[in-house]
């Protein structure tokens, strides 16, 4: 019955075609309407508009209002505590760990954007969008033991150009991030929008890479071997070092129970018991994950808390 009916029908849409002009006889109408309906108004749903460049303004909203709740999150001086390793070396190492895995990442996700776009000489797979997708969750959870770190622990700082520059990259980071997902979201967009969005996102994940893992692995140094002791000098004085322990936030890196310090970042001081020339060089030059203070602190300063380091290390 089904096939006959399929038959007719097609035979009255046949001569339909041939004579638009000719009315349809009702029952014959009535019966058409009912059998493709559906199907006519699919065809006739009109495409969506694209929308107009002024709805940027809400992706721009969304960078701002995360950039900024990160910063104001990380308006605060270091604390000592609660911070973890898992199976790296130090705190920095898993931040820095964590930092290029998502670069990795990112690169993954610029190369499978190109295929999606069809940018690639290769025909798309169809596993693409979804490995695309999943890529991007995998480098956003990555990123967030070094948020932990950089945001509730450490705190927004600015000892130097380079960290204060990673520091306001990395509250761009989560901006460009929630300002991406917003263009996903909403559709729609001008074309160039969200490729131009996702290379700004990359942007911002090399160049907080740039200022933090990558200057660690080429300032970061093997142990060095057991230096040989170094007397104090005369004219240093371990009581103004202790002072300047504290003023420099020593502290929040290290832990050094003559000043009370239980930093867990840096190298605890107790266990390495730095000697005199061995701690102001570090002081001065810094490396290893630790920054320079040679710009900070004066030469008598240097002098003074390499003293107060080499005198109390493990004394208690």
């Amino acid at each position: 019955m089904n096939g006959r009916w399929e038959a007719f029908a097609g035979q009255i849409l046949a001569l339909w075609r041939s004579q638009r002009s000719t009315a349809w006889p009702e029952p014959v109408a009535r019966a058409l309407k009912l059998r493709f309906d559906s199907g006519v108004a699919e065809l006739a749903a009109p495409v969506p508009e694209q929308r107009s460049y002024r709805w940027i303004a809400a992706p721009l909203l969304a960078f701002a209002l995360f950039a900024l709740t990160a910063g104001l999150l990380a308006n605060h001086d270091p604390r000592s505590k609660g911070y973890f390793r898992l199976f790296f070396s130090d705190p920095i190492h898993l931040k820095a760990g964590f930092a290029t895995a998502v670069v990795v990442l990112a690169c993954f996700q610029v190369f499978t954007a190109a295929w999606i776009f069809r940018k690639l000489p290769w025909r798309k797979p169809a596993w693409v969008n979804p490995v695309h997708r999943w890529s991007g969750r995998l480098a956003f959870a990555c990123t967030l033991p070094v948020a932990y770190h950089c945001i509730f622990k450490l705190g927004f700082r600015d000892p130097s150009n380079r960290v204060l520059a990673h520091s306001l990259l990395g509250c761009g980071v989560y901006g460009a991030f929630a300002a991406k997902v917003t263009i996903v979201r909403l559709h729609r967009f001008p074309r160039p929008v969200l490729p131009l969005a996702g290379g700004l996102l990359f942007a911002a994940l090399i160049a907080v890479w740039y200022t933090s893992a990558l200057w660690l692995y080429r300032h970061d140094t093997a142990a060095a071997a057991p230096a040989k002791s170094s007397p104090i000098p005369a004219d240093a004085s371990p009581t103004a070092g202790a002072a300047v322990f504290k003023s420099a936030g020593c502290g929040s890196c290290h832990t050094l129970k003559a000043a009370d310090a239980s930093g867990q970042i840096g190298p605890n001081l107790d266990d390495a018991r730095p000697a005199f020339e061995t701690a102001r060089a570090k002081v001065e030059q810094g490396g290893g994950g630790m920054p320079s203070f040679g710009g900070q602190l004066t030469p008598p300063q240097i002098r003074d808390v390499a003293a107060f380091v080499a005198k109390n290390a493990g004394s208690r």
